[in-house]
């Protein structure tokens, strides 16, 4: 019996040792919680990507040490009931696979709220009896609907990091509802002689994209403020300047190839205010001129009729009388 258990020693700290020689990086994982069945299913998920082995804290701390890795400190961390990961992932992506592959358990009496666990209200499907009174046990309002029992309203049984109660567990229970998650947590990563703890390898990826978004976004707009020439802010920077140079040239009235077309239409704008605002006064004096001289001719032309009128009417008379007097002065000149 001793001779197996030193063989399977050696056996293991020999594969132990390859493996912390191979793999660039290596996690401990707590398995408080975590149900041995579970082990199997995360060796298929991760299969191709780690590599997780569970032994004795002795032999892993042992085998780690021997392995003349630099270790960084990640053999402080080899305590309690483990498992040694090795990968070629980085820390932050082993941990961010590890948290997906998480599993849903029934919570038990005891168990503590990872989050807020809410019972929705709804037809539960169960028909009344034993699970009428776990359910009322849990705090829950029931109503019967027809031959099944349903619950009249949304009801948080435990809150975030509440122990879970008897009553809850077994409510829980009856609706199938699995509030616990579980996955293998990692408690630290190592990775070129760095050690990583949990609290820094659990990031929230999305947002740590966004933030390298924004700060990315942040420092363009600075360099393109202080023109600061880079081979990304060369093309807006040229641009930029080009635009700046044309704007000057058109305020100052500057004819290129570039301008003719800005300063034209400034010129035609410029001349479109004007036009609005000052009226337009040679062609209303041309206007009034003739108006003028209309009306000093009316006078003129409505008096003459009036004063010839008599004069003309006369004429007549005086035709007539001429040959009157001519025919009277003949004979005085015959008689003579």
């Amino acid at each position: 019996m001793t001779g197996h258990t030193k063989k399977w020693k050696a056996a293991q700290l020999a594969e132990l040792q390859e493996l912390a020689g191979k793999y660039p990086v290596i996690a401990i994982a707590s398995l408080n919680n975590f149900p041995g069945a579970l082990a199997k299913q995360l060796r298929k998920k991760l299969q191709g990507k780690a590599v997780v082995k569970v032994s004795k804290t002795r032999i892993v701390k042992k085998a780690l040490v021997d392995s003349k890795v630099d270790l960084g400190g990640l053999d402080e961390h080899v305590t309690g009931n483990i498992a040694v990961i090795f990968s070629e992932m980085n820390p932050f992506e082993l941990y961010a696979v590890l948290k997906k592959n998480s599993v849903s358990m029934p919570a038990k009496e005891g168990s503590i709220a990872q989050d807020d666990i809410i019972i929705p209200a709804g037809d539960t499907g169960l028909p009344p009896g034993p699970a009428l009174s776990d359910l009322k046990a849990a705090g829950l309002k029931t109503i019967m609907q027809g031959p099944t029992i349903s619950i009249a309203e949304d009801k948080v049984v435990a809150k975030k990091g509440e122990p879970v109660t008897a009553g809850v567990a077994g409510a829980l229970s009856k609706l199938n509802i699995k509030p616990i998650k579980v996955k293998l947590s990692v408690t630290a990563g190592l990775e070129k002689g760095q050690v990583y703890l949990a609290d820094v390898l659990d990031i929230d990826a999305d947002q740590v994209f966004q933030d390298f978004a924004t700060a990315s976004r942040n420092a363009f707009n600075i360099a393109i403020e202080i023109a600061y020439t880079t081979k990304e802010t060369m093309p807006v920077l040229i641009t930029k300047g080009y635009r700046g140079a044309k704007a000057v040239a058109i305020e100052a009235n500057i004819l290129n190839s570039a301008t003719v077309g800005d300063v034209l239409a400034k010129a035609s704008a410029q001349a479109n205010v004007l036009k609005v605002k000052v009226p337009e006064a040679p062609a209303e004096e041309k206007a009034e001129e003739p108006k003028a001289e209309a009306e000093e001719a009316k006078p003129v032309d409505k008096a003459k009729p009036a004063e010839e009128a008599p004069a003309e009417e006369a004429k007549p008379e005086e035709k007539k009388k001429e040959p009157a007097e001519e025919k009277k002065e003949e004979p005085a000149e015959k008689k003579e």
